[in-house]
């Protein structure tokens, strides 16, 4: 959305920034008693409302200028809100419904993209290139930030010593790391595709692979939940086997069980509204057990797609208010983060970024192997991070705690920054160099790309 030309560009930021910190002064004067209950809702609301437009207005013209995807400004503005707004007011533990409905209809989306015309509309390679650029770079970060913390030399060279940390602890967070290493986004397919106009069969090959991958990673992801589960005491002691049975069986029954549900021919607003208390009961369920949410509402929605009558339905519904969700996810990513030590910090961080980018590009060199027709560059359209990464991430934090908890989760939102802002330029030269771009959708602007012979 763009202003009228006649409006001060100043105003709406004006604007926004007072909508902003009017309700946090507010609120810190008033201390957030019992008795000011709804206005501190309605001063909050007021005060993301105000601190987003904000965002909207500043992102709404990087994006046309530079091709950068969204994400920095709602990590930033859910940052600022913990900071403005007094902790005995927001308490990050009451947006924890918020947090699994948001996260939920993540996976539940990318659950949907494993149903029968699209299996069929795959590419050939299309599983090739997905697992092996998720699976290469996840390996190599999950395995070398285990062996870097467990061997000694974290501490040796940057003096890493953290506080109650064990074997378990880092295996977990390594797991985490490996999975967020690993997964990538369409996101920088759709911002170039409003540019520029792309026909070719390799954006179909890049797009199917990386949805296919993603899912993938949202499945294994799972399993830390499951061999690393939080529960050491209590009346339900189970085994790694028999959580996992348990993750994965709780999204099939919800699936089977939802889908009489939605399986009229109901309007897509009421089709919303019940998608979200399925998606609610689903994710609350599963941080109940502290299982996985993404994991849980992955294997519902790909119930849901291919049993439910309006599978086609439903997933166009997901996918319409995706958008919304993955904003709000970053919110609460920014909202929950906790800065760890800050020299290992960068350390880790450096090492994420070199094994990631080298896991990719040594899978883009397997994948190509014995196969002419594919290129041994692909990698170049597998660097963003997205909305997957970002809710295993918050998925992560809100359960597992600890300090080597904070400086993973802390890695993973440094390189979505990183990553997120260079992407859509490497993906616009790979598809320039493959011919899959010619020129830009506005005949009025002149063309940057030439065209192909």
């Amino acid at each position: 959305m763009r202003l009228a030309p006649r409006t001060p560009p100043w105003l709406p930021l004006t604007l926004a920034l007072a909508a902003a910190w009017a309700p946090s002064r507010a609120l810190a004067a008033g201390g957030g008693g019992d008795d000011g209950t709804t206005l501190t809702v309605v001063l909050l609301l007021a005060g993301v409302a105000g601190a987003y437009l904000l965002a909207h207005f500043v992102v709404d013209e990087l994006q046309t200028r530079f091709l950068v995807l969204p994400g920095v400004e709602y990590l930033l503005l859910g940052l600022l809100l913990t900071l403005l707004i007094p902790s005995n007011v927001l308490d990050v533990g009451q947006l924890l419904p918020m947090i699994a409905l948001a996260a939920g209809w993540i996976g539940l989306l990318r659950g949907m993209g494993l149903d029968r015309a699209t299996r069929r509309g795959w590419a050939p390679h299309t599983v090739r290139i997905a697992l092996l650029h998720h699976g290469v770079p996840g390996a190599l970060v999950g395995v070398g930030f285990y062996f870097f913390v467990e061997s000694g030399w974290a501490d040796y060279f940057f003096g890493l010593t953290l506080d109650g940390l064990g074997p378990r602890e880092t295996a977990a967070a390594a797991f985490m790391l490996g999975c967020c290493a690993a997964a990538d986004s369409v996101e920088p397919f759709d911002i170039l595709a409003r540019r520029y106009r792309i026909e070719g069969p390799l954006t179909e090959l890049l797009r199917g692979a990386s949805r296919l991958g993603d899912l993938f990673v949202l499945i294994v992801f799972g399993l830390v939940f499951c061999i690393w589960h939080p529960w050491t005491s209590g009346a339900l002691q189970l085994t790694p086997t028999e959580w996992g049975a348990l993750q994965f069986g709780l999204g099939v029954l919800l699936g089977l069980l939802f889908t009489p549900f939605l399986g009229g021919s109901e309007s897509s607003n009421k089709r919303f509204l019940a998608l979200v208390g399925i998606i609610t009961f689903a994710s609350g369920a599963a941080f109940f057990l502290e299982l996985s949410s993404l994991s849980v509402n992955v294997v519902l929605g790909i119930v849901l797609v291919n049993v439910a009558r309006t599978g086609r339905e439903i997933r166009d519904t997901v996918a319409n208010t995706g958008k919304p969700m993955h904003l709000l996810l970053l919110m609460f990513a920014g909202a929950l983060w906790q800065p760890p030590p800050l020299v290992p910090t960068v350390a880790v961080l450096g090492g994420f970024l070199v094994l990631r980018v080298l896991g990719k590009a040594l899978a883009s060199r397997i994948g190509a192997w014995g196969i002419p027709e594919l290129r041994k560059d692909l990698y170049r359209a597998f660097l963003a991070h997205g909305e997957v990464s970002v809710a295993m991430a918050v998925s992560f934090q809100v359960v597992f705690d600890g300090p080597v908890v904070d400086l993973a989760y802390t890695v993973v939102l440094g390189s979505i920054v990183l990553h997120d802002l260079l992407a859509p330029r490497f993906l616009r030269g790979l598809l320039v160099d493959a011919g899959d771009i010619h020129r830009e959708r506005n005949p009025g602007r002149t063309s940057i790309i030439p065209e192909a012979p």
